[in-house]
């Protein structure tokens, strides 16, 4: 079955994808003042669910997968690259936060997927933007990576990434503007490996005071909905983060909507999807910091037509954007205390 490739986005789509960024552009420029000098912008796009450009033999109209018969996800990723190509001032980075491909939430994406992603990148990439890259449940779902993924990704290596630690999972460290970004690997329904956790662990105590962001497809926190089911319960890698003084935010996607909670003391930002919606528009994330820490959290909405899950519809988006205030998590109906640690007296909670 053809999936909907037909439809990329028009000069006029693209021309007012890039005038919906005036607001967020000025937004962020009061941030960084704020932030003082020294300020980085770092954006964050994830769940692109990246198809390859061709037919998908047996592809049925299933509810999970009805997205792939009524989404260009190509279209709806450049037409986010175009809006970052609009913010002013720059962003200095950009993580591509998992769920770059689509099909290989039952083991592996295949290579003309990641192919796309590289395809996407080359053309529509904003000059001289670093990117880091993560990977998500829909690129490797639930085994370790196999040496041809591992090939694969080493082909599609762009300036700046940084080798991953082992060849089983997608995991590394750099410091980026001052601050170092971890980037851990997540699979579907798994915990981090022995491997992964122990290096976190390792990374966390060589260095307790550069101001550190953990970056990880699957959250640790919920946002209401049902992706919730699949969040990252790794409760030993939550309390070394917990523990280590140096992190500030914890950066996640896969939930394809928004949040922005404190939770013992750290920020957990979950930013909408690229490809699609499950209760929210698709979009992306923007995050300002300075020296004193995390400045600003904004989410832009897609200026394009996009597609939620949820309702089955499309809808055309203004492609606004909204600053995320941190609410405690502890307070919330989400925070389910069987699984994550709530402070019995409401005074205590931070």
């Amino acid at each position: 079955m053809s999936l909907p490739h037909n439809r990329p986005p028009s000069a006029a789509d693209l021309r007012r994808a890039r005038a919906s960024l005036a607001p967020l552009s000025a937004a962020v420029a009061a941030a960084k003042r704020r932030a003082g000098p020294g300020a980085t912008a770092v954006a964050w796009m994830s769940d692109l669910h990246l198809h390859a450009r061709r037919d998908y033999p047996g592809l049925r109209p299933v509810p999970f997968d009805v997205y792939g018969h009524h989404v260009d996800c190509s279209a709806n990723f450049q037409i986010a690259l175009a809006e970052l190509a609009a913010l002013r001032p720059a962003a200095d980075l950009l993580i591509l936060g998992g769920d770059l491909a689509d099909s290989g939430c039952g083991g592996e994406a295949p290579a003309d997927e990641f192919a796309e992603l590289q395809r996407l990148l080359d053309a529509h990439l904003p000059p001289g933007l670093p990117t880091l890259p993560l990977l998500g449940n829909h690129d490797h779902a639930d085994k370790p990576m196999s040496k041809r993924l591992g090939r694969l990704l080493r082909g599609l290596k762009r300036d700046g990434w940084v080798d991953p630690v082992e060849d089983h999972d997608f995991y590394h460290a750099s410091v980026r503007h001052g601050w170092r970004f971890i980037a851990l690997d997540s699979r579907q329904d798994h915990n981090l490996s022995n491997r992964q956790r122990a290096w976190l662990e390792a990374q966390l105590a060589s260095d307790p005071k550069t101001p550190t962001i953990i970056a990880v497809h699957r959250p640790f926190v919920s946002v209401g909905n049902w992706v919730d089911d699949h969040r990252l319960r790794d409760f030993a890698a939550l309390a070394l983060i917990n523990q280590a003084p140096c992190v500030r935010l914890v950066l996640s996607g896969h939930t394809h909507k928004s949040a922005l909670w404190q939770y013992r003391r750290r920020l957990h930002a979950a930013f909408p999807a690229v490809a699609y919606g499950i209760g929210e528009a698709c979009g992306w994330g923007c995050i300002v910091l300075g020296r004193r820490g995390v400045e600003a959290v904004f989410v832009k909405e897609l200026r394009y037509r996009t597609f939620d899950h949820v309702t089955a519809t499309h809808a055309l988006r203004p492609g606004g954007h909204r600053r995320l205030a941190p609410a405690l998590f502890e307070d919330s109906a989400l925070c389910n205390p069987c699984f994550l640690p709530r402070e019995l007296d409401p005074r205590r909670r931070s």
